[in-house]
Formats: structure tokens, sequence, C-alpha cells
């Protein structure tokens, strides 16, 4: 086969372009042309990561924006209307690039627009990559009818679906009413990483991960979430392990951890046998990739799912944010029967183990290239 123009669009957020980016490895050094095309501000993250990026408008997040997309303080409708905006002021710059370049395939994550309307406008090839359990469409359907107009449902995954999906969930994980797509291993990254020497060490029995990833951790209940998952987990037998940015943590907080420093997740959670979270997509699928029990306490997006999915599944428990932050013991007690019932362990194995048996990225890339060939 010729090397392919692949054209990726990732909504510019990590969360959703880390998953995709061993997928993008693999293309890449299959012999295909991988170009990944961002917002100016996010550019720095694609070079991070070993990938081309292309560079368009707008050159900060805030310039596409519009403040009524908070509306009714609803995170979910204003997170996709936000992205929406920021793929309509790319719009004009992503024209010129595939004018210039015409790509063959365009591969988006679940959120984004930018990718979809390309494929839709230049009749390109669309691939969706998922960034962990199937996510609802009314959402993103919703904030293109707004941003975009009814136009937007000739785009792949709005009025039809994706000529494509790369499913990277686990089976027994994955939404039961979620459509069937070419299955590939989740392998865990989390941008540029130095591994501490200490990570494969332990001073004590046992040892807990605590992180409430790159939004949960910039809100305003942040320290208080924190100084609660701190006292649930504090116990003689214990090693506590905060992934966050040292100066996000207030330092009374941070001498009671072993360590407070920014961690590659997917590294860091192989080494503990408990990770205590926000929910979010990445975080989960990580822990998941290597078969740690987690106890999450979600408040957006897709985290509530996440957190009921491995409730269900008997590999986690879900504490909701007000009951975590009132500190009546609920956290403390989830905390505990993870920890104490080796059952949680054993059936977040079974959901490791699904992951490993999926095709590694390479051979995914061999199915979806078949598939576009097919075409």
């Amino acid at each position: 086969m010729k090397p392919l123009r692949i054209m990726a669009t990732p909504s510019p957020a990590v969360g959703h372009f880390f998953p995709m980016v061993p997928m993008l490895w693999a293309l890449r050094s299959a012999g295909h042309d991988v170009r990944v095309v961002v917002p100016a501000f996010f550019v720095n993250t694609v070079l991070q990561a070993g990938l081309a990026a292309v560079a368009t408008a707008p050159v900060s997040e805030g310039q596409a924006l519009d403040a009524r997309d908070d509306i009714d303080d609803d995170h979910t409708t204003g997170t996709y209307r936000r992205l929406a905006r920021i793929a309509n002021a790319m719009a004009g710059d992503v024209e010129r690039i595939v004018d210039g370049w015409r790509p063959h395939l365009v591969i988006s994550d679940p959120m984004d627009f930018t990718g979809r309307r390309a494929a839709a406008e230049h009749g390109l090839a669309h691939a969706e990559h998922w960034i962990g359990g199937f996510l609802p469409t009314e959402p993103r359907t919703s904030a293109a009818r707004h941003v975009f107009g009814a136009w937007h449902e000739a785009w792949p995954g709005m009025g039809s679906v994706p000529d494509v999906v790369i499913d990277p969930c686990p089976p027994g994980f994955q939404s039961a009413g979620a459509p069937s797509g070419i299955r590939t291993r989740y392998v865990p990254y989390n941008g540029p990483s130095a591994v501490p020497a200490w990570l494969t060490d332990r001073d004590r029995p046992r040892r807990v991960l605590i992180t409430l990833g790159t939004i949960v951790s910039q809100g305003p209940e942040a320290h208080q979430l924190l100084e609660r998952t701190l006292d649930a987990t504090a116990r003689p037998d214990v090693e506590v392990v905060v992934a966050a940015r040292p100066g996000t943590v207030p330092q009374e907080l941070a001498q009671r951890a072993k360590a407070v420093r920014w961690l590659p997740i997917g590294l860091a959670v192989q080494h503990c046998d408990l990770i205590v979270h926000h929910g979010g997509s990445g975080t989960t699928m990580a822990a998941l990739a290597h078969g740690v029990p987690q106890v999450v306490c979600p408040s957006v997006l897709d985290q509530t799912d996440n957190a009921r999915r491995l409730e269900e599944l008997g590999a986690g428990r879900l504490v909701p944010v007000p009951a975590a932050l009132a500190g009546d013991g609920e956290l403390v007690r989830a905390v505990e029967d993870v920890l104490g019932d080796p059952r949680y362990a054993k059936s977040a194995a079974v959901l490791r183990d699904e992951n490993d048996a999926a095709p590694a990225p390479a051979r995914a890339v061999e199915q979806l290239l078949r598939t576009m060939g097919e075409r």
C-alpha cells in the first residue's frame, strides 16, 4: 500500500488527544504521513508527543468562545459548545490545509467537530477514535445544531454514522449499546514522562494513588476533596502518592503524602493497589489497563458513567463528590472496602486481561487500512 496522508483532529484537550497517540504512532510507524491539526494553543502538546502538528486559529482558546455557552451551569453542554466554537474558528485554516494537502483519511475523537466538517465538505473517509466508553451522541448533535445550524446533519457521526469506529475499551467495560468497531488495546499515554526511581519501591505494604485530573483539580472544591481523600486513605500500612503539580496542592496537604508531583498515570498506577480519582476516561482506562481497582468521586461529563460501570462490575466504588466532601465516612468505607476485599482486584484483573487480549495498535492499523480500502 502506498503511504497515506492522514489528518488527525483531536479536540484540544489532553484527555481527548492522549488516547489517540498510540494509534497515530502506529500509523506513522507503518510509513504513513500523519499530521495533527489543532488550534495554535494546543500545538506544544502535540509536539511533545513526537507527532507533526499543523497550527490553526485560534491562537488562544478564549478567542473562539462565547460566555453564553456556559448555560445553566451545565458543564457537558458548555464543553461541547466550546469545542464547536473552536472548530468554527479553525474552519478557514482547515479548508486551506485540506485543499493543499488532500488527506486520504480524517481521524477524530468523539467530541471533535473539525474533522467531521472537513470530511463531509471534501468527501474524505472518516474514522472516530473513542477515548473510553461510548459517549452519547445527543450532546454533540445539540451543540452542532446550536453553533453550525441544521447543515451539520451531513457530517459523519451526526446525521450518519462514522465510516469507521476505533474502540480501545475492554468489551466488559464498554456500554452494551455501543456500535461495533475496530477493537484495539488501550495503551496508556500521559505525555513525556520522567519516572521516579522510588516508584518501583514501597515503604509500606500497600500504596494508594490519588489524582483529580486536569479539570477537577482546578475547581473550587479541589483542595477540600483532596483533603477528604487523604483522610480516607491515611493508615499506618498505606503509602499515599498524589499525582498533581506541587504548586496546586497546599503545603499542609502535601506533607501527608509520600510524594506530590506530576506523574504519568499509566506508568504510576501499575505500582499501586488502589487509585482514588475523579472518573475521567483517561485515568479510568489507565487503571483498567493495569487491573487496579478504583474509588471514583465523579462530577462532570462521563465521570459518573465510568464510576457506575466500575461499581456494576465489582472493580471499584462510586462516592459522589457531595458525599466525599461531607466527611461522614462514606469515602473512608469505600477505600477500606476496596483495599480489604480481594474481589475488587480480581474483577479489575479480568478487565486488564480483556485489554491485554485486544489487538495492539499496529494490528488495529492493519484492520483500519483494510476497512478503508474496502469502502
